[in-house]
């Protein structure tokens, strides 16, 4: 199974929940994301084309402790992509 747009297009970026544990954990949101994704056992496959961002996304060796990830499967949904949302699976069109 692999994570598809692991970090929703740059929209849970602003996630104000996901910013404070993010900052807990001394990583960037993006890195929380994908290794919250690695732990459920999904092949994350991030886009970038900065530099950072790639080096970023690769440097993930912290563990999300069982609290947090029971806390990150609950979060409310994402209920506007933005301009993504005319992809299906963001639009709801796919459950």
């Amino acid at each position: 199974m692999e994570a598809y747009s692991p970090i929703g297009h740059g929209e849970v970026l602003q996630h104000p929940c996901l910013q404070v544990m993010a900052e807990h954990y001394g990583v960037s949101v993006a890195q929380l994301c994908l290794r919250y994704d690695l732990q459920l056992g999904l092949s994350v496959i991030p886009k970038s084309t900065d530099r950072t961002h790639i080096e970023e996304n690769t440097a993930l060796d912290f563990e999300i402790n069982e609290a947090d990830m029971e806390a990150l499967k609950q979060i409310e949904k994402i209920e506007s992509y933005g301009k993504d949302s005319i992809y299906p699976v963001f639009g709801g069109k796919i459950k």
